[in-house]
């Protein structure tokens, strides 16, 4: 870290223990349910899909 409190490698403000700025939001967010949705959603069909394949 820089005498300024920023990062020598992309000048970002370092947060005191957290690294950066953006990284410790970044970790904390969590995907919406309605996306966990679509992806089982997605499997869903495209496991019957494989499976009218084989049948």
């Amino acid at each position: 870290m820089q005498d300024d409190g920023t990062c020598p490698v992309c000048g970002e403000q370092v947060i005191e223990g957290h690294g950066h700025s953006d990284a410790a939001t970044a970790a904390d967010e969590k995907a919406p349910w309605h996306f966990k949705l679509m992806v089982v959603a997605l499997v869903l069909y495209l496991g019957f899909r494989l499976v009218d394949v084989f049948i």
